[in-house]
C-alpha cells in the first residue's frame, strides 16, 4: 500500500512541475519578449504596406517569420531552464521509480518481458529485413550470432569479377578484391537503429565512402528479446566484434580492419582498440561521447539523476518508447512545431525528394529498439554518473568472468574524431577530450558544423565532411 501511495504522491509531483513548466514557456514570449515585438512592429510601421497580393505575402511572411523566431527561442528557452531545475530532475527520477515499483507489483514489467520476445522475434524476422532493404545501398549478411548480424555492402561493378574469379578458383580465402587494401567496419549505438548512416541514396556516408572506392562492413544488433537481457558490453566487444573482425579479415585477405563508430557506437569501437590493438589499423569517431561530465544537454542531466537498476531490474531491457519518451521531452516544442514549419511555412514548394527524406529521418529518430539491460545499466553507472571511461577506470565483463579495464592510452592506431560543433546530444567537448587521452601519435580533430544527425544526413555534410574522412581514411589504408 505504500508503494502505490508512494507511486501516486510522485506521479502527482511529477506531473504537477511538467505542467507548470509548459504553462511557463508557453506565456514566457508574451511576458519577456514585449520589447523585441515592439521592435517588430516599429519595423512594419516603417515599411510601404503593399498593394500586389504576391508582395503582400512575402509581406506578411517576412514579419511573421520575425515574430515566429522569438516566440520559439524564448519557449525553447523557457523549457530548458525549467527541466535543468533539481526540483524537476529529482521528481523525474522519483516518477521513473515509482512507476517501476508498480510495474514489478502488478506483474507489468514481467508481461513487458514476455510481449518483448513476440516483438523481438516479429521485427528481426520479417521487419528489419524489409526495412534495411528499402532504398538502401545492397548489402549481404556475412555472418549472424544471436540477433547480431555483420553486414558486406555490395561494392558495385565487381560481381561479375567475383564470380569469374570464384569459378576459375583463383582466390580461396577471400571473395571481395578493392581498391583499398583495410576494409572498414562500422559500429553503431545500441540506442538506434543502424541505417542512419545509410539513409537514402543521396544521404548514406556508406555510399560516400564507396564512391571513394573503400570496402564497408556493419554491425546490426537486432531487435533484443528478453533473454538478452543478461547479456554485457563486454561480451559485445570481446565476442561479436572479434568474431566479425574474423570474418572481414578472411573475407578481404586483409591482416587489420578500420573501425567506423557513431555515438555510442564509437565507444564500442575505443574499447576494441583498447583490447585488441594488433587488429586494428585506423579508428575514425563521429558524435562520440568522451568526457560525460562536460555533457550539459538534458538527456544527460537527465541519466546522471536517476536510477538504472529500477528500470531493468523491472523490464529486463530498457523500453523503446522509455528512450523516445526522453527525446521527445527534452524539446517538446521542436516536436510540435516541425511538422506544420515543414509543410506550411516554407518559402519554396515542396518536392517528393524532400517529403521523403523528412519521414525517413523521422522513422529512424522513433525506431529506438530496448537497449539491453546490463548495458544501460553499465553505461548509465560508468559513464554518465561515475565517468570512469574517459578516466581509464572502466572494466568490462564477460558471462563470470573478472573485469577487463579499459585503457585508451593503450590504442595506438591512428584516430580522426570527427565532432558535430552544434551536437545537442553530445557536447563537443565531450567528444574533444578522447584526444588528450587516447595513446595514438597520429590523432586528429574534425569539427564540422552540423547537428548530431546533420552531420550524417545533410547535403552539405557530403559534400564537405565526408570526402575529408575518406581522404583520411585512404591516406593510411595501405599497408
Amino acid at each position: 500500500m505504500d508503494a502505490i501511495f508512494d507511486a501516486y504522491a510522485s506521479s502527482l509531483q511529477f506531473y504537477s512541475r511538467l505542467n507548470r513548466s509548459f504553462l511557463d514557456a508557453l506565456f514566457v514570449p508574451f511576458i519577456n519578449a514585449r520589447e523585441e515585438f515592439r521592435k517588430i512592429r516599429e519595423e512594419v510601421k516603417k515599411e510601404e504596406y503593399p498593394v500586389n497580393y504576391n508582395d503582400y505575402l512575402k509581406y506578411q511572411q517576412q514579419y511573421y517569420n520575425k515574430y515566429e523566431k522569438v516566440i520559439m527561442s524564448a519557449i525553447r528557452d523557457k523549457f530548458d531552464i525549467n527541466f535543468r531545475e533539481v526540483g524537476f530532475t529529482r521528481a523525474l527520477s522519483e516518477f521513473i521509480d515509482s512507476y517501476s515499483t508498480i510495474a514489478r507489483m502488478t506483474g507489468f514489467g514481467q508481461i513487458y518481458q514476455y510481449t518483448s520476445n513476440f516483438t523481438s522475434f516479429a521485427n528481426n524476422e520479417f521487419i528489419e529485413p524489409i526495412r534495411d532493404t528499402a532504398s538502401r545501398t545492397p548489402s549481404h549478411k556475412i555472418y549472424s550470432e544471436n540477433k547480431y548480424s555483420l553486414f558486406h555492402y555490395d561494392v558495385p561493378g565487381k560481381e561479375t569479377e567475383v564470380e569469374k574469379r570464384k569459378k576459375e578458383r583463383t582466390i580461396t580465402n577471400y571473395d571481395h578484391p578493392t581498391d583499398i587494401s583495410t576494409p572498414i567496419l562500422v559500429i553503431y549505438a545500441f540506442i538506434n537503429r543502424h541505417y542512419i548512416l545509410d539513409l537514402l541514396p543521396d544521404s548514406s556516408i556508406v555510399r560516400n565512402l564507396q564512391r571513394q572506392g573503400l570496402d564497408i562492413f556493419a554491425t546490426d544488433w537486432g531487435t533484443p528479446s528478453a533473454y538478452d537481457k543478461k547479456l554485457t558490453i563486454g561480451h559485445y566487444v570481446n565476442n561479436y566484434l572479434t568474431d566479425a573482425i574474423a570474418h572481414i579479415t578472411k573475407h578481404t585477405g586483409s591482416d587489420k580492419v578500420s573501425l567506423f563508430g557513431y555515438c555510442w557506437g564509437g565507444n564500442l569501437a575505443l574499447m576494441l582498440a583498447a583490447l585488441h590493438p594488433q587488429k586494428i589499423k585506423n579508428i575514425v569517431t563521429l558524435a562520440t561521447p568522451g568526457d560525460f561530465s562536460s555533457d550539459n544537454n538534458l538527456l544527460s542531466i537527465w541519466t546522471r539523476s536517476i536510477n538504472p537498476d529500477s528500470i531493468v531490474d523491472t523490464f529486463g531491457n530498457v523500453p523503446g518508447s522509455f528512450i523516445n519518451s526522453a527525446f521527445l521531452l527534452r524539446s517538446p516544442v521542436d516536436y510540435l512545431h516541425k511538422y506544420p514549419h515543414f509543410f506550411f511555412e516554407r518559402t519554396e514548394p515542396l518536392d517528393l525528394e524532400s517529403i521523403i527524406e523528412f519521414f525517413a529521418t523521422e522513422t529512424w529518430l522513433y525506431d529506438s529498439p530496448p537497449v539491453i539491460g546490463e548495458i544501460y545499466r553499465q553505461f548509465v553507472r560508468d559513464c554518465y554518473q561515475n565517468n570512469l571511461f574517459i578516466k581509464n577506470q572502466m572494466s568490462i565483463h564477460e558471462d563470470n568472468a573478472p573485469g577487463i579495464r579499459i585503457d585508451l592510452r593503450k590504442i595506438k592506431a591512428p584516430f580522426l574524431n570527427v565532432i558535430a560543433s552544434k551536437d545537442d546530444l553530445v557536447a563537443p567537448t565531450s567528444s574533444k577530450a578522447l584526444n588528450d587521452v587516447i595513446g595514438s601519435s597520429d590523432k586528429s580533430v574534425l569539427e564540422f558544423n552540423s547537428g548530431h544527425v546533420g552531420a550524417c544526413i545533410g547535403s552539405r555534410a557530403h559534400k564537405e565532411l565526408w570526402p575529408k574522412v575518406g581522404e583520411w581514411l585512404k591516406a593510411r589504408a595501405l599497408p
